[in-house]
């Protein structure tokens, strides 16, 4: 029993020292981050993302692999070797701007969005807010998809964010997650886990104010499998049933990283919602309608979401997100 608990100690022990170790090492590469954003501005950073995202492009195989082989079936093998190559590597390098943009995020102030950020469709948001029943502005984990929070944030609007239970398979992983969550808190947005109370969720669309929610996001109770890209996938039905429970407009969202790294956010006209006497079956409309809409994106901008199939598959595998395709399909 001595020799168990002694044992039982010693991991923690290593547990706790690891930890301290990797905040250290969080905290300086953080630090760092932030010297050379005040120093050298935007356009370094991103070239430091772009660089991030190929070294570990050709240095991390197995992503590298999986990446490649996701976007083909995808696609349904349709795209060349090579077309898939350039969409991959492409992935990586967005993907990691994007992450340091995230770790900036507290220091996204207007003037940065401002510059940084071109919005179209804003009288769609205006429009929706004249009804006074509230927004839900329906994103997707595409390009840097947080962005539109702070810019409408800045901008006066009351913004919420649905986020969803972490689930961390390291202590590096969560100790980023925590710096995030903490440069996040920095920013005029509400974030609320989904996993809590919901009343102020509902309050805040009786307010008249803006809910962000992940339309592919993986922590829902209530799934519906519908076609996307040729196979049967899983997306979650509920912002339908908010916005019919609420009255709430809801907003399809998206975000695209143009060549100079400035984004283009496009907030469309209201989407508007079926009508039938089964629930089952407006939601269903409602679903396959939303994934028609994001897999013109998709198809459009791949390299937006190339690491986030990965990302997914990762996540399935490992049992700490619901998958993204119906087994066997």
């Amino acid at each position: 029993m001595d020799f168990q608990k002694k044992k039982a100690y010693r991991i923690w022990n290593m547990k706790r020292c690891a930890g301290y170790l990797i905040d250290i090492v969080v905290w300086v590469l953080g630090k760092g981050i932030y010297v050379i954003f005040y120093l050298l501005g935007w356009s370094f950073i991103y070239r430091v993302g772009k660089i991030t995202g190929y070294v570990i492009y050709f240095l991390s195989s197995k992503q590298r692999k999986t990446t490649k082989q996701e976007i083909a079936l995808l696609f349904e093998n349709r795209l060349s070797r090579e077309k898939i190559n350039e969409i991959a590597k492409r992935s990586f390098e967005n993907y990691y701007k994007r992450q340091i943009e995230t770790i900036l995020f507290g220091h996204l102030k207007k003037g940065h969005l401002e510059k940084m950020i071109d919005a179209e469709g804003l009288e769609n948001i205006d429009n929706a807010l004249s009804k006074g029943k509230g927004i839900i502005m329906l994103l997707s984990h595409f390009g840097s998809f947080l962005l539109p929070l702070p810019f409408l944030g800045y901008r006066g609007y009351r913004v919420h964010q649905i986020t969803g239970k972490q689930n961390h398979t390291s202590l590096i992983s969560e100790r980023i997650w925590q710096w995030r969550s903490r440069e996040a808190a920095k920013l005029p947005v509400s974030f609320k886990q989904v996993d809590s109370f919901l009343r102020p969720i509902y309050q805040a669309l009786k307010n008249n104010e803006i809910v962000a929610v992940a339309f592919d996001g993986r922590d829902s109770t209530q799934w519906i499998a519908v076609e996307f890209f040729g196979r049967k996938a899983w997306f979650s039905t509920g912002p339908f049933e908010l916005a019919r429970r609420t009255g709430a407009a809801v907003i399809p969202t998206f975000v695209i990283r143009k060549k100079d790294d400035t984004h283009r956010i496009i907030f469309e006209s209201e989407f508007n919602l079926s009508e039938d006497n089964n629930m089952d079956i407006m939601l269903e409309r409602d679903t396959k309608k939303f994934a028609d809409i994001f897999a013109r994106y998709i198809t459009e901008y791949p390299c937006h979401f190339g690491m986030v199939l990965y990302k997914l598959k990762m996540a399935a595998e490992a049992k700490t997100g619901k998958p993204l395709w119906v087994v066997g399909n």
